[in-house]
């Protein structure tokens, strides 16, 4: 895999100097919950709403040399607000983030280069949307910070540079990569030869795939992208990917989902394993209110009890009990063995999944799925390092190709902003 992307949702960011704006307090939670259960309701169908305090006491900057680092110390406050994270754990949630992905030096070069346009102002609105609102969903302006600029046969290093009617091949053999036009309307289409905007790459009657319009919701398909974005190929029908509040849930194989603040309302699958009939996306429980069991809550909370009726509460704190393995703030894990939340390990400890860290460690180390059982954490790798997936990599880059010994496999690489043959 060879990946470079500089704007991921939720954790996709990287290292750069500190931040130049003023944050807003890292947060009392200022929530209050209001209930609205009705009779004979288990789950606090409410909303949950967050003091922001007054505009000025946010971000009062945004600037693109600073971008990775500022919009993870954002989206951290974030967590703070919604109770999932302790705020003596927000370097370590901010260290985390800047591991992700974000380039700084691709969106600083791009932007001086013409590459990229840099919007302040809906970069600052991103920022302070991070202090309202949603717990797990990023903020609508945060995906119009960057505009691309580069023509179709143009170079481009991440895949934000390439300007309307044409991608960044950031899968292509060189650096740097190629801005290459999108595929229209029943031209052959493959992996590296994307269909434009509204058109999926499908078989339809047979033969080569080719773009061409989605199918509707209902119709009868074969190939996962053959019902486009907003559905999926599910039982060789067209289904809708996701629900709003009060739509049908869990029609066939559990689509279409509700969104993150929502929960299916659903008879469970029967013994005899047939569907249930459908359900209804109704709103997660805010703090203080009635749940039943996990995925009952608003997404930074927990609930009370596994099984019967509770309370959603915040994330248990490092120490605390815990049941499951998202009781516990963020950079914690339910251990399996004292049943208590405990820091994710560092070098040389356990990953293994039946302890219960699901595979996760701190920040500068990534779990080496070996052959064994042992799963053990180790040290993020520097560029000619062997590798299996990006992670793996200090770069966040694992390149698979030919290797000086004749063999085929990965290796970390230098991002393509750092390399000096680049030619931009």
């Amino acid at each position: 895999m060879h990946r470079l992307l500089p704007l991921l949702p939720a954790l996709a960011l990287a290292a750069c100097p500190a931040p130049t704006p003023t944050p807003m307090p890292p947060a009392d939670a200022g929530v209050t919950p209001e209930l609205d259960a009705g009779a004979g309701d288990v789950v606090d169908a409410g909303r949950q709403r967050f003091d922001a305090g007054t505009p000025d006491a946010g971000f009062r900057a945004a600037s693109v040399d600073t971008w990775c680092r500022t919009r993870a110390l954002a989206l951290c406050q974030r967590q703070v607000r919604c109770s999932s994270l302790t705020e003596s754990d927000l370097p370590q949630c901010v260290t985390r983030a800047v591991e992700s992905g974000c380039d700084q030096v691709a969106l600083s070069t791009g932007a001086d280069a013409g590459r990229l346009a840099f919007d302040a102002s809906v970069a600052l609105t991103c920022l302070n949307d991070y202090g309202a609102g949603s717990c797990a969903d990023e903020p609508a302006a945060c995906a119009s910070v960057f505009t691309g600029l580069v023509p179709a046969d143009g170079g481009c290093v991440t895949a934000a540079e390439c300007g309307g009617g044409a991608y960044c091949d950031i899968y292509g053999p060189r650096c740097p990569f190629r801005c290459k036009p999108f595929r229209r309307a029943l031209e052959t289409c493959d992996f590296s030869r994307r269909c434009s905007p509204g058109l999926v790459c499908y078989r339809g009657d047979g033969g080569a795939p080719v773009c061409q319009p989605p199918r509707p919701v209902d119709a009868g398909c074969v190939d996962f992208d053959e019902c486009g974005d907003d559905a999926v190929c599910t039982s060789s029908v067209c289904t809708p990917r996701r629900a709003d509040a009060g739509q049908p849930c869990g029609i066939r194989n559990g689509y279409p989902l509700c969104g993150s603040e929502f929960f299916c309302r659903q008879q469970p699958r029967g013994m005899d394993g047939e569907e249930p009939p459908p359900g209804t996306c109704q709103r997660r429980a805010g703090l203080g209110g009635v749940c039943s069991g996990s995925g009952t809550c608003l997404p930074s909370l927990r609930c009370s009890n596994v099984i019967t009726t509770g309370t959603c509460q915040p994330k248990a704190r490092r120490g605390e009990s815990c049941s499951l393995f998202n009781d516990c703030e963020d950079w914690l894990f339910c251990s399996n063995q004292t049943t208590r939340c405990e820091p994710l390990p560092g070098d040389g400890g356990s990953c293994d999944f039946r302890l219960g860290s699901q595979g996760r460690c701190q920040p500068g180390f990534f779990c080496e799925f070996s052959a064994s059982d042992d799963r053990r954490c180790q040290r993020r790798r520097a560029a000619g390092a062997d590798c299996n997936y990006d992670e793996m990599c200090l770069s966040n880059d694992c390149e698979f190709g030919p290797r000086p010994d004749g063999g085929f496999g990965g290796t970390c690489s230098i991002p393509c902003s750092l390399k000096a043959d680049s030619g931009l």
